[in-house]
């Protein structure tokens, strides 16, 4: 890592996770899936990351790569280093990393129903987890086991620890898994979209526990999810995710503030907004996410930005700071603002969601290669033809 010369060291927290060149491979008989291709990113201790982007861009693999937990045979770590406090996961023998989950990292998953098992009690789940990695009796577990359900807001927590993950709701199911996540105290917490079940109401009390717990604990985390809504106000950065590749990261602030990829100005502009004008359309972004069959060819992103050159069809771009020459700080409140894009949208332009620079058009997609501006608009063309005058 490194720090600006303007900057104090102790502005920039010390690295936790530091994820080098992470590819992620499922091998099929469909063939291969290149599902994370190549990513780096650091997390500082006590920092919170967002990871942002459309179901099946490598958000929740990329996670699972980390503690190992890839689905098998298919799912392998192809190439890269997951450095966590100084220690390579991706080659750490497997009773090493069982270790390692639970103990130092924790994780929430989507769907808590799955996550319990339907037909053990809260208590022996919890107790069975604090046993496997402490050296303390079933009854300081049992004690420690009562303190996080009372901790995570559930009522009577000794006579709910006698309950099954059926007798609970979808959000006191999400606060066990969460009380079970923290049992350990962990040093990192992963939320795989851990509010994909719940209605709103319930949604905005289990993001404010995690929240809250996180802080409280000094605990780093890590917030999966595909409503930059949530990551606005939970996180200190974000990484943006498309098609297996970091296409931005920046702090939440400068991303919201500057949004610099045409991929995350479609995001915003795709999502409704409290202080939008009255009807002001959303803009959705054309197309559909790649096939990730296909290996990686030019940026990934090409078929639906309307900002593309020709270089962009051949030439995936690296992550490079916005502003130019200025030093590289990659965690923490100072972290540099960088993008994946060749020819980036200029600030009115992110503003109104589409290019407005005189004489610009989309480079035209080379033959075979697949053009998903003109596909839309010859459906859109077809679809307004067939209506009735």
């Amino acid at each position: 890592m490194t720090v600006t010369a303007s900057r104090a060291p102790a502005d920039v927290p010390e690295t936790l996770l530091d994820v080098r060149d992470l590819l992620v491979r499922f091998r099929t008989h469909d063939g291969v899936i290149y599902a994370v291709n190549g990513i780096s990113f650091e997390l500082g201790r006590g920092e919170r990351l967002g990871l942002v982007g459309e179901s099946g861009c490598g958000k929740s693999v990329t996670n699972l790569a980390i503690i190992r937990l890839l689905p098998k045979p298919a799912g392998r770590i192809e190439g890269g280093q997951v450095l966590f406090d100084g220690e390579d996961l991706a080659t750490l023998p497997e009773n090493e990393v069982r270790h390692v989950r639970g103990r130092d990292i924790a994780m929430i998953f989507q769907d808590p129903m799955t996550s319990l098992n339907p037909v053990i009690t809260i208590e022996e789940q919890m107790v069975e987890t604090i046993v496997a990695h402490r050296k303390v009796s079933k009854r300081d577990a049992r004690a420690r086991a009562i303190e996080l359900l009372g901790m995570v807001g559930i009522p009577r927590p000794e006579t709910r620890l006698k309950s099954f993950p059926h007798q609970f709701s979808g959000g006191m199911r999400q606060r066990v898994m969460i009380a079970m996540a923290l049992a350990l105290e962990p040093k990192l917490m992963i939320a795989d979209e851990p509010t994909t079940a719940l209605d709103v109401t319930i949604q905005a009390q289990v993001l404010e526990l995690i929240s809250r717990l996180t802080t409280e604990t000094g605990t780093s985390l890590i917030l999966i999810t595909h409503d930059l809504g949530v990551v606005a106000g939970m996180t200190d950065r974000i990484n943006v995710m498309y098609a297996g590749f970091i296409v931005e990261t920046a702090t939440t602030q400068a991303l919201f503030e500057r949004p610099s990829h045409p991929y995350t100005v479609g995001l915003l502009h795709s999502m409704p907004r409290v202080d939008a004008h009255e009807g002001e359309p959303l803009i959705p972004i054309e197309g559909r996410p790649p096939d990730m069959r296909n290996a990686p060819r030019g940026c990934p992103f090409a078929p639906r930005c309307a900002w593309r050159l020709d270089r962009c069809w051949e030439d995936n771009p690296p992550l490079e700071p916005v502003e130019r020459g200025v030093a590289l700080v990659t965690t923490g409140p100072g972290a540099t603002h960088r993008i994946a894009c060749h020819n980036p949208p200029l600030p009115d332009e992110a503003e109104l969601g589409r290019p407005t620079r005189p004489g610009h058009r989309p480079a035209p997609a080379p033959e075979g290669q697949l053009d998903e501006l003109a596909t839309l608009a010859a459906v859109v063309d077809g679809v307004t033809a067939e209506l009735p005058r």
